[in-house]
């Protein structure tokens, strides 16, 4: 209404509402931060810096109470004196804190004199995404609001709200994030282009909110030039092949804000909160459909096997295969080269399906590879799919 009124500018007004809907729903928060900074990023807000500047600390900006305050320092004041008792030295920077994210404030400190960070998680916040995750999906539910996403955004909200709700609530899981990045860590020990920081594990097991990890210094990848993320992107494939196809583990939330820029041309892997362990067989399956990019000439083939892949009733297979190429976005998509983004499309096109019952870890499992290939595609130039395959497949088993 300000902005109708000329009294603030467009930039005010954008603002404003992200900082309105994530104080009321912590769901909100993430589709701001996996949406709409998206959309204001790079090129696309190239000459409006007050927009630029603040997408690209929104996400580390999150607001925060002074009660949410309060208990991360009583926390903090917890493990100093944990530390002390061990004969360990624990002294934080400051007690306002580094970055505020959804679901945790993070401070620096320095431990026995190295630089660390401490991730203290919000008190409630677990109850809290559980009562916000109801209330999004009651707001989804009405009919008018159902309407309108169908027929402007054609992708069912609650479905997908329903799909990604573990893993949302995953996120306040201290003590699985810990592990996650110790597997990565041991995983990953002999590639030495690969950091993963040091986690001080003995701080969560006793204060299970808490998690005590090494600082990487550097850049977060979003804010460096293409550039310079260009010249690591080898080491951007290497990470997400080796550790998806060698390891059978994926890192869920593979993106720009959770890659530090370390020196020695090597690249820094943080947030571990969300991380899939694959079985043989759906790793298989997954390598499959991508090696299906080899053949451009195979994208129907493509579309049957990812409909076999996510949809559980079989009868209803074929029903849905003619009603997706016969869908105009996807058909005219048929003469370019496959790309992350084509499959992102064609499966929410199949979460919109209503009627469709869909094997949600599957379709999470799916979604979360393509959005990593989506960054490393972002990277590359926005190369195919067969491109970013066979060139980790020719550096990891050399061709005479």
């Amino acid at each position: 209404m300000k902005y109708k009124l000329s009294v603030i500018s467009s930039n005010s007004a954008i603002m404003s509402i992200c900082n309105s809907l994530v104080q009321k729903n912590y769901l909100f928060t993430k589709v701001v931060q996996w949406g709409v900074q998206e959309v204001y990023s790079g090129a696309n807000i190239k000459d409006n810096d007050e927009l630029k500047l603040y997408f690209s600390v929104f996400s580390n900006n999150v607001p925060y109470t002074q009660d949410e305050l309060y208990s991360a320092l009583s926390c903090i004041q917890n493990i100093t004196e944990f530390a002390k008792a061990r004969n360990d030295k624990l002294v934080v920077e400051s007690n306002i804190p580094t970055n505020s994210g959804s679901v945790a404030l993070i401070f620096k400190a320095l431990l026995n004199d190295a630089p660390v960070i401490i991730k203290v998680l919000r008190p409630n916040i677990k109850t809290r995404i559980e009562h916000d995750i109801d209330a999004v999906l009651f707001f989804f539910n009405n009919i008018f609001i159902k309407n309108i996403v169908r027929y402007y955004i054609k992708i069912d909200f609650k479905k997908f709200i329903e799909s990604n709700s573990e893993s949302l609530l995953n996120q306040c899981d201290f003590m699985s994030e810990v592990n996650n990045a110790l597997l990565f860590k041991d995983n990953l020990k002999n590639n030495k282009s690969i950091v993963i920081p040091h986690v001080y594990k003995h701080f969560t097991d006793k204060y299970n909110d808490v998690i005590v990890m090494e600082y990487l210094d550097g850049p977060i990848a979003k804010n460096v030039s293409l550039d310079l993320l260009r010249d690591r992107c080898e080491i951007f494939q290497s990470f997400f092949f080796e550790s998806l196809f060698r390891y059978n583990i994926l890192h869920g939330d593979f993106h720009l804000g959770n890659i530090i820029i370390t020196n020695n041309n090597t690249i820094g892997i943080i947030d571990f909160g969300i991380v899939y362990n694959l079985s043989d067989s759906n790793s298989d399956q997954l390598f499959n459909l991508l090696f299906l990019s080899f053949r451009p000439e195979k994208m129907k083939q493509l579309i049957r096997a990812i409909i076999r892949y996510l949809c559980i009733d079989k009868n209803y297979h074929d029903m849905i295969y003619n009603k997706i190429i016969n869908d105009k976005e996807i058909t005219d998509m048929f003469s370019s080269d496959f790309s992350a983004n084509f499959i992102i499309k064609l499966v929410n096109k199949l979460m919109s399906q209503e009627t469709l019952e869909i094997k949600k870890d599957l379709c999470k499992l799916l979604l979360s590879a393509m959005s990593g290939l989506q960054t490393i595609d972002y990277i590359n130039e926005n190369k195919s799919l067969e491109y970013l395959v066979k060139s980790y497949i020719n550096r990891s088993i050399p061709m005479d």
